[in-house]
């Protein structure tokens, strides 16, 4: 009786649940449960379809840096401190450099420093621009137009250039009393700065017997022993200002040369006389003696042979006489008008 009961149909009770239960899962509008319907099958077995395999992490790429020809490594910092003690050195100020993040290796290329040319009009002194023609008077540029900074004489390999030395007058202003030292850089390198010093004319004495050179400092000839006097000749020669020698040299051995002689009461020089040991000098012994313009003295043995000096040269008479003429120009004179 069994046997008939389990090989009929399914009851009617089990399909309805299952007609019902789709009906519920189509009306939803989230598919939660549509989802989780059909995913039933992959859990009762094994999925057919092979797993996508994951990528690989791609390599990372370091950027080439293309290093210059010529450059050297240096440091961050060592930039920063040669920037500094630049400045520094400049507004005579200590900075200290700034630590700007981690120190690191940077390239650095030597260049030569350039300047900037400025070229201006010879006819309207206006500066040129890129062309080559005035904006103001339309002149084409020429040779004559004045150039800024000058161009650089070449340097030859036989002929050396000399630097030029500029005339600097120190300041005295105000009297100052301390003494200014003006110096200048030395071409030479790591040679002393150069010192201004007053030019000054190298004076070379020679003796008039042996035609020796005296030596500088010394009155005395190296080759004869004779002492100088005013005949021995001078280098640069002064016969206009020192007509009887120079100062301090002996007395000329010539008698036919005039001599003389000082006041010894107020020390004023007597004009030239003839030499006492020559002819003149011994016929002029009759005659009377000259007398002192200043003090009336008649010339007697106390006064002494004048040493050789300076001698003012006499003035002009017509520079006097245009003086006067000027002076007379210029006096005031009375109307005969009294107030």
């Amino acid at each position: 009786m069994s046997t008939p009961a389990q090989s009929g149909p399914e009851p009617a009770g089990k399909k309805k649940g299952l007609l019902s239960r789709m009906k519920t899962v189509l009306k939803r509008s989230d598919g939660s449960k549509r989802l989780s319907f059909s995913s039933k099958p992959s859990a009762a077995g094994p999925s057919t379809k092979p797993a996508e395999p994951t990528p690989a992490p791609a390599p990372v790429i370091e950027p080439t840096i293309d290093i210059p020809v010529g450059a050297t490594k240096v440091m961050r910092s060592q930039i920063d401190a040669d920037r500094a003690r630049k400045l520094g050195e400049r507004f005579a100020v200590t900075i200290e450099p700034l630590s700007a993040g981690p120190d690191k290796e940077t390239y650095r290329i030597e260049k030569p420093i350039r300047m900037r040319i400025h070229r201006s009009c010879h006819r309207c002194n206006a500066t040129f621009g890129n062309n080559k023609i005035c904006a103001q008077c339309q002149h084409t540029r020429c040779k004559n137009c004045p150039r800024y900074p000058p161009k650089k004489v070449e340097k030859k390999d036989k002929e050396a250039v000399v630097p030029k030395v500029m005339d600097i007058e120190p300041d005295t202003y105000y009297g100052l009393r301390e003494q200014i030292i003006l110096t200048k850089p030395n071409p030479k390198p790591n040679a002393q700065p150069l010192v201004r010093k007053k030019p000054m004319q190298r004076v070379r004495r020679t003796c008039h017997e042996c035609s020796a050179l005296f030596q500088p400092g010394t009155k005395i000839c190296a080759g004869c022993e004779h002492v100088r006097c005013a005949d021995c000749p001078r280098d640069p020669a002064k016969k206009k200002k020192y007509p009887d020698g120079y100062p301090g040299d002996a007395f000329s051995s010539n008698i036919d040369r005039p001599v003389k002689y000082n006041c010894h009461k107020c020390n004023k020089t007597f004009p030239p006389v003839p030499h006492p040991d020559s002819a003149e000098g011994i016929a002029a012994k009759e005659k009377e003696p000259l007398e002192c313009v200043r003090c009336k003295h008649p010339m007697c043995k106390d006064c002494p042979r004048a040493p050789p000096q300076r001698v003012e040269p006499a003035p002009d008479p017509e520079v006097l006489k245009s003086v006067r003429e000027k002076l007379a120009a210029l006096s005031v004179q009375s109307t005969g008008v009294e107030a």
